[in-house]
């Protein structure tokens, strides 16, 4: 579930869509021939997947670190940020956030993980947020299931970054767990978020549409949609991409 993203301004945004593409048909490549640098980083050795399946030219998932939480505090504390969310989160609430979510991840080898963006040029990668994937609260009426979800701090919306991030936990989802289904969740009024859950391949499931209980019940955003992707879809989609370049 991740934040809206509002309509950017300026030259760092003109070319939003090319980039977009082009990083995506990168990753696909990439994804197809194996052919990526990745940095050395200290995976716990729990850690399930390859870091190779979490990374392309400009992105990376990776544990979390303590260097994370103050960028991550500022996120969560921001209405923009939490527009569609339940409440915005104190230090605490976001450290003890960070803290489950190590926890679960080290018990499981896989989770949400930190996502750090290195510009074109940049000297060194920025903490932007976090993608990955997750087992749903067990109150909620969706499972048993495995969930992605993101969270970008507002100065990395409209970069294509979360569509990005999210197609390499998809990939580690499918080929590294073997995973048959993801699934996402969001509020019927987070246009934003559904359409990077459209533009991954996911489809809506009517069906599914439930109220969180975490939403006060006069609250507009309590009623939740449903994506969902099967690896079999998964696979076809990354078929049909690898044809077109041909």
């Amino acid at each position: 579930m991740r934040s809206r993203t509002p309509e950017a301004t300026g030259s760092t945004f003109s070319n939003e869509k090319t980039a977009r593409k082009q990083a995506e048909r990168q990753l696909l490549t990439d994804a197809a021939s194996g052919g990526l640098h990745i940095p050395s980083i200290d995976w716990n050795a729990a850690q399930t997947i390859a870091p190779a399946l979490l990374a392309s030219q400009r992105l990376q998932l990776r544990p979390w670190t303590k260097a994370d939480r103050e960028p991550f505090a500022t996120m969560t504390a921001s209405p923009d940020v939490m527009r569609h969310f339940p409440a915005i989160l104190s230090r605490a609430e976001s450290d003890a956030w960070i803290d489950r979510t190590i926890r679960k991840t080290s018990e499981r080898g896989w989770g949400f993980w930190a996502l750090d963006y290195r510009a074109e040029g940049a000297p060194a990668p920025q903490f932007a947020g976090f993608t990955g994937l997750n087992i749903p609260d067990p109150q909620l009426p969706l499972g048993p299931c495995v969930e992605i979800g993101w969270r970008l701090a507002p100065q990395f919306w409209g970069l294509g970054l979360a569509s990005e991030a999210a197609r390499m936990a998809l990939r580690a989802g499918f080929e590294s767990l073997g995973l048959e289904e993801i699934v996402a969740v969001t509020t019927l009024r987070n246009t934003r978020s559904r359409a990077v859950m459209q533009r991954l391949g996911m489809h809506e499931s009517p069906a599914d549409e439930f109220d969180h209980p975490a939403f006060p019940p006069d609250s507009p955003e309590r009623r939740c949609c449903v994506y969902r992707l099967t690896r079999a879809r998964w696979s076809d989609s990354l078929s049909a991409n690898a044809q077109t370049r041909l």
